[in-house]
């Protein structure tokens, strides 16, 4: 039976090594972070002591990279505001796209990776613990963010490696230092801005180029990496003196 909301907790993973190996290579996760396949009968849950189940469907469906963007893995005013929309979805316009409903086929495609690239203070929801709403006491519903995430929501859909670097959603370039990521509309090669494009329906009416940076600005990769996570070093072993 398909793992649901009430045995999450005893889903193995199908995954298999060549497939693994794949998505490694294709999302380019970073081997020192020990990314390993879970043993045959392994639950997802508990889980392996330093790791933490890295659901491959997080990259090819909802766009994250690794290392992860602090803007998706932090708290921030206009999640609170998605949050507060879904909670009252019947009266409140949502910022939503309508076009997916939900995620599907995705409990059982995981494997273990180390937790060093997540938040030390990272929370966990475990199945007896119900999902809250709680914004905290000081929450007010901030209307113009609100209005603003509905104008410029978008279709959940793979996004291109422009849209992630523009978007500083993605920390690795398989491109020239001094390239720079340029989203153009085939039809008059006007360049679009990152807003603009990914309220496009389709992508097929682009062309993802690369500009040449001059000399004196800083390249892109610099310019994105204070929004990525950081990624702890290992621990080292302790060592247990023994007194003579």
């Amino acid at each position: 039976m398909a793992p649901g909301k009430e045995n999450l907790a005893e889903s193995v993973s199908v995954l298999t090594q060549r497939q693994l190996d794949k998505f490694i290579t294709e999302y380019r996760v970073p081997l020192d972070l020990h990314p390993v396949l879970p043993s045959k009968d392994e639950t997802v849950y508990p889980f392996r002591q330093g790791k933490f189940p890295f659901y491959t469907r997080v990259c090819n469906f909802a766009n994250y990279r690794v290392p992860f963007s602090r803007f998706l893995i932090r708290r921030r005013p206009d999640l609170d505001v998605f949050r507060y929309t879904f909670a009252h979805r019947k009266g409140v316009p949502s910022p939503s796209s309508s076009e997916r409903s939900s995620l599907k086929n995705w409990k059982d495609n995981f494997f273990w990776l180390d937790d060093r690239c997540l938040p030390e203070d990272m929370r966990w929801r475990f199945k007896d613990q119900t999902m809250s709403f709680d914004l905290g006491e000081d929450f007010v519903f901030d209307r113009e963010l609100a209005h603003a995430l509905i104008e410029h929501k978008s279709p959940i859909r793979p996004l291109h490696e422009h849209f992630l670097l523009l978007g500083r959603l993605c920390f690795q370039w398989s491109q020239r230092v001094r390239d720079w990521p340029v989203i153009r509309r085939k039809s008059d090669r006007t360049t679009m801005s990152l807003l603009d494009a990914l309220k496009v329906p389709s992508f097929d009416v682009f062309d993802f180029d690369l500009e040449d940076q001059g000399e004196g600005e800083v390249p892109l990769m610099k310019q994105v990496a204070s929004s990525a996570q950081e990624i702890r070093p290992v621990a080292s072993p302790r060592v247990h003196l023994i007194k003579m």
